[in-house]
């Protein structure tokens, strides 16, 4: 008899499992009393939960046999059979710059912080000199969120005697998330499925993705001449990554690089892409709410652009969305970064928004 796997697609709930108990009893002639609080309710409802509780238990089995996104802590068991490691958080560091009277000792651990709450401690202790010190510090946790931009480290979690003022001249740097299910999903994926070899394209993609930060990679071999090797590096969501990340990646790949290969890792850099048009919108419908939600579709739209080509970022694709976009009747002198066409691009470049200007016409 041939096994019907459709039956693993069904939606089980303790309800829907109870229904068809009362049916079968029912279409099989019983009579009993199944009103809500009676000895057979109860019976059938602890049946079908205990029969869901065992449905669910299927459901993770399945998941921990087949790897998918879904496969949490299995997924990590699994790649750990081929040598491979989710990776891990990382946390930011950044310079501080302490203001004040000279001769003020900045103790280590000294906490700094942003105006969020993002805390910061000073790695090592100091002493302003000239009326300023500078003292890198390290965020209390790990995590991407930590990487906030100049001047925004701007609060001492206790006073020091002697110092007026604190704040990050350069934006804090280095601090990634853990590597979510499905970003590791799609890294052993692609271990499979493009197969390494050494100093092949593949090889120094996957290194480069074993770093933490790291979710694209794209390798353009022979760019400089015979031997060279250019390794272009963003992050998840296809942003371009900062400084400290891609020389975690240019040293990870000087280690491991094949002999004879001159390997250099580089962030993708931005290309920012502003979009204005003048629209007939329906009663009602502002201006602002359309710049909100086209601004959403086209994010989605860039995400979705594959790493690592030339593909432009093409004027109909934005016609299109604008278009869809809740109220608007008609466009006109629709501009991607102030032309009617579309945008070239490299493949070292990734498209990242800036401006919608939408007037109503």
């Amino acid at each position: 008899m041939p096994l019907d796997f459709s039956v693993f697609d069904t939606e089980v709930t303790p309800e829907s499992v109870k229904a068809e108990m009362l049916r079968r009893m029912t279409a099989a002639g019983l009579q009993a009393d199944t009103r809500e609080g009676s000895y057979t309710d109860l019976l059938l409802s602890e049946s079908a939960y205990q029969y869901y509780k065992a449905w669910a238990m299927y459901k993770v089995a399945l998941a921990a046999g087949i790897p998918s996104e879904d496969s949490g802590p299995y997924l990590d068991g699994f790649a750990k059979a081929y040598g491979m490691v989710r990776s891990a958080a990382a946390s930011a560091r950044v310079m501080l710059c302490f203001t004040g009277e000279s001769g003020t000792v900045i103790p280590a651990g000294t906490v700094a912080l942003t105006a969020g709450g993002l805390r910061y401690r000073t790695d090592l202790a100091d002493t302003i000199s000239g009326g300023e010190a500078l003292v890198p510090a390290t965020a209390e946790a790990p995590g991407a969120v930590y990487n906030v931009e100049a001047g925004t480290v701007t609060r001492l979690w206790t006073s020091l005697v002697g110092v007026t003022a604190v704040t990050n001249p350069q934006a804090a740097e280095g601090g990634a998330d853990a590597e979510s299910d499905a970003a590791f999903y799609k890294r052993i994926h692609t271990r499979f499925s493009q197969p390494v070899a050494s100093g092949n394209v593949y090889y120094y993609q996957q290194l480069a993705l074993e770093i933490s930060g790291v979710g694209q990679a794209k390798t353009i071999p022979l760019w400089d001449g015979p031997g060279t090797v250019k390794v272009v590096v963003a992050s998840e969501d296809k942003q371009p990554l900062d400084g400290s990340v891609v020389a975690q990646v240019q040293q990870h790949m000087d280690d491991q690089r094949v002999i004879g290969a001159d390997v250099t890792a580089v962030s993708a850099q931005a290309l920012e892409i502003t979009v204005s048009a003048s629209c007939t919108l329906d009663s009602g419908v502002l201006p602002e709410a359309v710049e909100a939600e086209l601004a959403d579709r086209l994010r989605d739209y860039f995400a979705g652009l594959d790493f690592g080509t030339s593909e432009a970022v093409r004027y109909n694709q934005v016609a299109l969305r604008l278009l869809s976009c809740d109220g608007v009747v008609d466009y006109a002198g629709l501009t991607l970064n102030g032309a009617g066409g579309n945008v070239a691009k490299t493949a070292e470049q990734v498209p990242v928004l800036g401006t919608v200007t939408i007037m109503a016409g």
